[in-house]
Order: C-alpha cells, then sequence, then structure tokens
C-alpha cells in the first residue's frame, strides 16, 4: 500500500495519460476531469441589487470503441445601480473519441468560449472558437503521442483573427520492480491567429525511488513557457504613426521549478516524516509592439519581472493511542526585482525615471511558520485539542525611496475542550488568543507600528434527541490595538473592540410530518478609544445586531416546505460629552430593520434530482421611516445524470 502511494503521487504529478488538450483561448480556459460524475446543474439567485445565473453540464460517455465527452458553463451577474453591469461567460467544449485499434485512436475537440463585460475595464469582450484533429498514439503501454492540428477563430475587442492551432503532446511513464518509476510529460501549442500569436511550452520530468517498504522520494524537474497577445486601444500618435487602430501587448513567462518530497514512514516510532523543498525561478515579461519616441512619458517602456523563490517544508505525524499530534514547519524566501526594458531612439531620461520607479518594487520577503495541531482522548467521553501557529515575515526594499520595510510577528493558540456528558447532550468550552505585532523599519511609517491582541472564550453545547436537535454557542471577545507612537500622531489612536454573542440553533419534529425549526443570533458589540497603560477605555460607539429566522416545515417523501418570518435588525449608539457635566451621554444614531416572510424548498430524488429554492421578501425601514420592499431568492437544480 505504501509503495503505490508513490507511484500515485508521481502519475498526478506528471499529469493523466490521456489525450487531451489544453484550452488556448485568451479569456476562458477549462480543466477536465475524467473521474467525475455526469451532471447538470442550474443556479439563479438574486440579493439585494445582484443578479447571478450559473448553468453547467459534464457528461461522457463510453459505447464500445467510441467514447466521448461534453462540458458546457454559463455565467451571467447583472448588477443594478447607478449604471447597469452585466457580465458574461460561457464555455462549450465536446471532445469524442474513436479508439481503432490497441495502439491508435483519434478524436477531435470542439471548442467555443465568450467572455462579454459591459465595464470598459481590461478586455471586456472576447471570443474563440476552434476545431482540432487529435490522433493519438500508443507506441508502448506506458507511451503516449497525441500530435494536433486545427483552426482558430478568434475575436477580441471587435477584431476579428483566424489562423491555424497546432502542437503534440507526449506523455511516459515506466515502473520498475526495485521500486523505481520515471514519467515525463512534454506539450507544445502554438496558435498563429496572425497579427497575434499563443503558445505554450510545457516540459516535465520525475522520478519516484521507493528505497524500503517506509522510504520514499519523489523527484520533479519541469520548465513551463507561455505567451499570450491582447489587443488594446492604441493612443492618438500610435494609430498617426503607424496606421493602426490597436496595439499589441505580449505577456511571456518563463517558469523553472524543482521538486524534491521525502516521506520516510515509522522515521520514529509511531511517527512518520515529511520533507518537500521548491526551487521556483520566474520571468515576466510585458512587450508592445508598437511604440513611438514622440510621445514625451516615461509610459511607454515596457516592463520585466524575475523571481527567484525558495520554499522548505518538514512535516512530523504522531500517533499513538489516545494522542495524534501533527508539527510542520515552513520556510520562504522570495527575491524579486523589477526592471524597465530600453529601446532604441527612446529618451534616456525618461527610460531612467521609469528604470527608477520599477527599482523601487524590488523587494525581498521571508516567511518563517510553525504550525503545531493535536487531539488527546482523555477518555471515552472526554477530549481536548490544541492547535498553535507563529508566522513571522520580513519585508525588505533596497530601493532608498521604497519605505515599505517591515517585520510582522503572529501568533495564534486555539485550545478547546469537549465532553459527552450522555448520548444525547455534548458540551464544549474553548479559548483563542492571537497576538500580530507590525513594526514598519523607516522612521517615516514608523507611527503606523502597532499590537493586536485579540482574547475570544466560547462555551457551548450539541443535543441530539429524537425529536429535538439544537446547538447553542455563546461567546465573548475583545480585541485590542495599540500603536506604539500615537502620543506623537494624533492621526492614529489606540482602540479596542469588543464583543458578546449568542447563536442558537434548533430543530423540533412536532409530528411525522411536521418540523419547527429556528436558527438565530444576536451579537452586542462596542468600539472605543483605549488607553492601553493605563488599561482605560472611552466608549464612543455601540451596535446591536439581532437576527431571527423561526419556520414551520411540511415533510412529504422526499420534499421539504417550510414557511416562516425573516428579521434583521441593527441599532448602533455614539457617544458624546456632556459639555456641563463633562459626563459621556449615549444616543441613538441609526435604526435599520429588515424584516418579512421567508419560504424555503428542498426536493431530492433517488440521488438523481436535488431542488432547493429559498426566497424572502424584504420591507426596509431606516430610522423607523419605511424606505424600501426588497425581494430575494436563490434557486438551484441539481441532476445526477
Amino acid at each position: 500500500m505504501k509503495k503505490s502511494l508513490f507511484f500515485i503521487c508521481l502519475f498526478f504529478a506528471i499529469g493523466k495519460l490521456s489525450a487531451q488538450t489544453e484550452s488556448i483561448a485568451d479569456s476562458l480556459s477549462e480543466d477536465y476531469n475524467p473521474y467525475a460524475r455526469n451532471f447538470f446543474g442550474t443556479s439563479l439567485n438574486k440579493l439585494l441589487s445582484t443578479y447571478q445565473l450559473h448553468s453547467y453540464l459534464w457528461y461522457q460517455q463510453q459505447v464500445g470503441d467510441f467514447s466521448f465527452a461534453v462540458k458546457e458553463n454559463f455565467s451571467s451577474t447583472l448588477v443594478k445601480s447607478n449604471e447597469k453591469s452585466i457580465k458574461d461567460e460561457h464555455f462549450f467544449s465536446f471532445l469524442p473519441t474513436y479508439k481503432i485499434n490497441e495502439w491508435f485512436s483519434q478524436g477531435f475537440s470542439v471548442k467555443h468560449s465568450i467572455l462579454s463585460d459591459s465595464r470598459k475595464i481590461g478586455i471586456n469582450s472576447a471570443q474563440q472558437s476552434s476545431f482540432i484533429f487529435i490522433p493519438n498514439f500508443l507506441p508502448l503501454t506506458n507511451w503516449q503521442v497525441s500530435p494536433f492540428l486545427g483552426y482558430s477563430s478568434n475575436r477580441q475587442i471587435g477584431v476579428h483573427d483566424d489562423g491555424l492551432i497546432y502542437g503534440g503532446e507526449s506523455k511516459f511513464l515506466s515502473a520498475s520492480k526495485e521500486g523505481f518509476a520515471l514519467g515525463s510529460t512534454v506539450k507544445i501549442t502554438e496558435e498563429e491567429i496572425l497579427p497575434r500569436k499563443n503558445s505554450i511550452r510545457d516540459f516535465r520530468v520525475s522520478a519516484a525511488n521507493h528505497f524500503s517498504n517506509d522510504i520514499g522520494n519523489i523527484l520533479s524537474v519541469s520548465y513551463f513557457q507561455t505567451r499570450k497577445d491582447f489587443y488594446y486601444e492604441a493612443d492618438s500618435l500610435i494609430k498617426k504613426e503607424f496606421s493602426v487602430v490597436n496595439n499589441i501587448q505580449s505577456r511571456r513567462e518563463n517558469n523553472f521549478q524543482f521538486d524534491d518530497s521525502l516521506r520516510y514512514f515509522r522515521f520514529l516510532p509511531n511517527t512518520d516524516l515529511t520533507l518537500h523543498s521548491t526551487v521556483l525561478w520566474r520571468k515576466i515579461f510585458r512587450d508592445t509592439k508598437y511604440k513611438t519616441t514622440t510621445i514625451a512619458s516615461q509610459t511607454i517602456f515596457d516592463t520585466e519581472i524575475d523571481e527567484l523563490r525558495l520554499d522548505l517544508e518538514g512535516e512530523l505525524w504522531y500517533r499513538h493511542d489516545d494522542l495524534q499530534l501533527q508539527m510542520k514547519t515552513a520556510f520562504m524566501e522570495r527575491d524579486e526585482k523589477h526592471s524597465a526594458l530600453n529601446f532604441d531612439g527612446a529618451n534616456q531620461i525618461f527610460y531612467e525615471q521609469r528604470n527608477a520607479s520599477e527599482l523601487q518594487k524590488n523587494n525581498f520577503t521571508q516567511r518563517t511558520s510553525i504550525t503545531v495541531t493535536g487531539i488527546y482522548q482523555l477518555s471515552s467521553k472526554d477530549s481536548i485539542s490544541l492547535s498553535l501557529f507563529h508566522n513571522k515575515l520580513t519585508y525588505d526594499t533596497p530601493s532608498s525611496d521604497n519605505f515599505d520595510d517591515r517585520d510582522e510577528l503572529l501568533s495564534i493558540m486555539k485550545l478547546r475542550y469537549t465532553r459527552s456528558l450522555n448520548s444525547f447532550f455534548d458540551f464544549f468550552v474553548s479559548t483563542e488568543g492571537t497576538i500580530n505585532k507590525l513594526v514598519y523599519i523607516s522612521a517615516s511609517r514608523s507611527s503606523n507600528n502597532n499590537v493586536n491582541r485579540v482574547l475570544k472564550l466560547q462555551t457551548g453545547g450539541i443535543f441530539k434527541g429524537t425529536r429535538f436537535r439544537s446547538y447553542n454557542a455563546f461567546d465573548v471577545s475583545a480585541n485590542y490595538t495599540v500603536y506604539d507612537y500615537e502620543d506623537l500622531n494624533p492621526n492614529y489612536k489606540s482602540y479596542s473592540f469588543r464583543q458578546f454573542g449568542m447563536f442558537d440553533s434548533s430543530s423540533l419534529n412536532l409530528t411525522t410530518h411536521t418540523v419547527a425549526k429556528f436558527m438565530g443570533y444576536i451579537r452586542l458589540s462596542e468600539q472605543g478609544e483605549l488607553q492601553w497603560k493605563k488599561f482605560s477605555l472611552r466608549p464612543t460607539r455601540n451596535l446591536e445586531e439581532s437576527f431571527l429566522v423561526p419556520q414551520i416545515g411540511y415533510l412529504y417523501g422526499p420534499a421539504r416546505f417550510y414557511i416562516g418570518y425573516r428579521q434583521f435588525l441593527l441599532k448602533t449608539y455614539i457617544f458624546s460629552t456632556n459639555t456641563v457635566t463633562g459626563k459621556l451621554t449615549k444616543s441613538l444614531d441609526s435604526y435599520y430593520l429588515s424584516r418579512g416572510p421567508i419560504t424555503e424548498i428542498q426536493y431530492v430524488v433517488y440521488k438523481k434530482i436535488e431542488l432547493q429554492m429559498k426566497a424572502w421578501y424584504e420591507f426596509v425601514s431606516m430610522n423607523q421611516k419605511p424606505i424600501g420592499e426588497i425581494p430575494n431568492f436563490d434557486f438551484s437544480v441539481l441532476l445526477n445524470l
């Protein structure tokens, strides 16, 4: 079992051995899962002024030597505000395959994708259709070769381009009886929709070695290169000089990655060890096709980003009798460098300005974290769990013009005790503490230095009876943020936020076919100015928030029908100082009330059809005056085909 685990990990590391090609659409992409179940689903919901429609279909079938897969995904979002905003995304694909013999099969891929956004930001309109012929060869049982050739029709911001798509994919996986497995994947895609070009180069090699029943290692090396060309509207000078309507921007990325994973079972008695390391080198270019030296600006220069990253992780699992303990350490180091790209004839003064601006973005980051989680079964009825997390972040910028250098420490502790009083009732109590310290190195930003302390206590219980079920929780929390130099900067004042909350979720079976259920909460919050040294508070704002939904339901076979009442109330109070007495006075600042009927329908038929509908109507008032009525609904249907 352990030996096969490493081969399974290797298999997924190099990709599945199937005749598939990645989408090369400009704006939409998709991933196929050959193990997904067949289903169709649609959902429609409206919340306040936002409407969302989402439909999706996945269906695959095999009849003898013929198989096919269909995928459809459509989403639409409408936001009604001062200006109506509509965004539509659609993707469709059809992949039939016919197996001619044991070593050869052929098929084709039909794909169509649309992106449409009424907002004038970035690429708000794009469309791609493609037809690709994909023969699949199996020269050996563990070696697959899939060249492909097709045609692409691409439209972006109103410009239509056609061209060829060609490339190939090869996958190899070999395993020996001695516990060694070698796998590789090569993917090459070229899309020539002149004057634009898109391309993908993906090379991966992985090796797994199972040294013994307890020790195994997976090593992988990959190189990934991609290029994407995008249209954008050219400015007036570019249009005049080059006689074009749109300019073309290319985004090119080169990645080289090295991964190594070591798994050591029974490293110590009852202890497993996992070590993982990653080295990533990445370079990103942004190139513009048409440039002019007549523009007196530093924005005409393209940019380049170089990133070198190191990730180290170690994990220990300890299991013995009633104790389970996990400890994980992680270290990340990243060096990121930005620069401007010069070109012939450019004004060197503007280039130096742009390059200096890019150099300010250079940064060196180190992050170290330790995580400890454990659970101990004190007895058959008692258990205690502990979670500890500590993180240190160091962010350095070599530029003397960048003052964002900072150190950050974050520590979180959670402790929870659970007791099963009897077969009906479980009781729990937990505490959580957080300390976050932020320190800016530069004196110009040191006024932002602060320490945030959070303490939270929670208790509650879960009752599970024959007819009655209930979950109840009560919690109190205190959040204190203290600035180091608030005496020197009046714009930064230490503050506190304290809160008390109660939550209840209960259901009662009144009869065989009727049920009553309730869900609600109450939160009381206080904001105030804080003097940490004296630990004195001056309240500035209070909030009283409540939410409740009582419902009656009728159960009939696989159907559930609920009707009820929904209410949300938020009252805010402010404090002011009486000029005569000097005392604080509390006064109502706002009163928001939303209430109305709610209904729910749930319907499940033999796990094949799942239907859910939830609708509620809000009568909204502000400061005791009606301000509007808002209908809301959430509807979804899922068919397991």
